[in-house]
């Protein structure tokens, strides 16, 4: 991955407003597979724009969108810092910025993003990726399944509310996919609970879906984020190979 990338900030078009984003290539020219790279709760950190460069690398124009536009345009909180006395404040602005983005509301986000894509020369958008990470695992699947004729690849990592008890959880769309599905797991995690893992294991089961589920070995929720306590550098390596594998077999 030692190809430079080009990252360039700008606004994307939705129903609601304009959605500050990046967008982020390779140098080389010619059309590249778009991916959509959807954030955690805790808002787009420079280590996170590091992560969509280090996929971009892989071969793709990745969208790094701020999904939080509706209510701020900047968001950048120390994930590290959450759970102490000095910082109950910040995480509870976190709290209330995640509750009031819908699995709807980024479903109707994602569909202004692929018309973006679908009006760039340099992005091949017929098939798409996605990849989230901790509330992003939600919101990719959640898309997924409500644009499974242009997304065929998507990967949750440590994805908190991927598989709950709402009328809207994203796991009951995912028999839409045509494609094939990735989940990253953390191995020890305070925000994803076994009992979630087992009901999303059980109901991919009853799917004719591709798909799998990996467990990261050593690690805690947030592993790939470089500047968290927790960031495992092997692992993060391994997530992602897992990445470029599942998009070379579907993205054009």
């Amino acid at each position: 991955m030692s190809e430079s990338v080009i990252i360039k900030e700008l606004d994307i078009e939705t129903s609601d407003g304009f959605m500050n984003s990046y967008f982020l290539r390779p140098k080389s020219k010619g059309s590249l597979p778009g991916v959509i790279v959807y954030m955690p709760a805790s808002g787009i950190r420079d280590e996170l724009v590091d992560i969509a460069s280090q996929i971009a690398k892989l071969g793709y124009a990745v969208i790094l969108p701020n999904l939080y536009y509706r209510l701020a345009r900047t968001v950048d909180i120390d994930a590290n810092r959450l759970g102490t006395d000095e910082y109950l404040g910040v995480q509870s602005y976190m709290i209330a910025l995640a509750d009031h983005l819908s699995n709807e509301k980024v479903q109707s986000d994602t569909a202004a993003i692929i018309h973006w894509m679908d009006s760039q020369v340099a992005i091949s958008s017929k098939r798409i990726g996605g990849v989230g990470y901790c509330m992003g695992g939600r919101l990719v699947m959640a898309s997924l399944g409500a644009h499974s004729d242009r997304m065929f690849a998507a990967a949750s990592l440590y994805g908190a509310g991927v598989a709950t008890d709402q009328a809207d959880s994203p796991h009951l769309q995912l028999d839409r996919c045509e494609g094939e599905l990735y989940f990253g797991l953390a191995e020890n995690d305070k925000y994803v609970t076994d009992e979630e893992t087992a009901i999303l294991r059980a109901h991919l089961g009853n799917l004719s879906v591709p798909h799998s589920i990996e467990t990261y070995p050593g690690t805690e929720h947030g592993f790939v984020f470089p500047e968290r306590y927790c960031f495992n550098p092997e692992q993060t390596l391994m997530h992602y190979s897992r990445i470029k594998e599942l998009f070379e077999r579907w993205l054009p």
